[in-house]
């Protein structure tokens, strides 16, 4: 917890490096859990549903489990995952090899994964969606055409 009393609260998708990643349930909205705001949201993922996703593969999110097995999940931890497999495909495929390493600066793979979103919500940046939701074929091609989604949902936080 940040320090309190001294007027200065810093949220994690607020700090330097960190790209703040809404969740979004499975018809491209988001996710009633998850937080949204100017400088908190820069890209959405895939995060599944509110309750009951637990266990349900139908609205969670497949992910592996102690003891080899397999279940479905929802929340921003899977949403965060997600953009960080996109990250790692953005590094690999246009990082330089120097050490026996594949690097490439944070804010280039930021760059690239905020330019080959597809946008919804707000056409271009908008607290609830950031630049848009992640497209892991597009990243790893390059594609950062303009793509806008009218099917997704707005986010009804638009009207409070």
């Amino acid at each position: 917890n940040p320090p309190s009393g001294n007027g200065c609260e810093v949220f994690p998708a607020e700090s330097p490096g960190v790209i703040g990643t809404p969740a979004l349930g499975n018809a491209k909205h988001k996710a009633s859990y998850s937080n949204w705001g100017e400088g908190e949201a820069d890209v959405a993922a895939p995060g599944g549903e509110n309750s009951p996703a637990a266990g349900n593969p139908s609205t969670g999110i497949w992910s592996t489990f102690p003891g080899n097995t397999y279940g479905a999940i929802s929340g921003t931890s899977m949403a965060s995952p997600h953009a960080a497999g996109v990250a790692a495909l953005i590094v690999s495929q246009y990082g330089k090899l120097k050490d026996g390493d594949v690097s490439l600066s944070p804010d280039s793979v930021q760059s690239r994964l905020q330019a080959t979103v597809v946008d919804q919500g707000l056409q271009g940046y908008d607290e609830c969606f950031g630049h848009g939701r992640i497209n892991a074929l597009r990243a790893v091609t390059g594609d950062t055409s303009s793509v806008y989604d009218a099917s997704a949902p707005f986010c009804p936080e638009y009207t409070e």
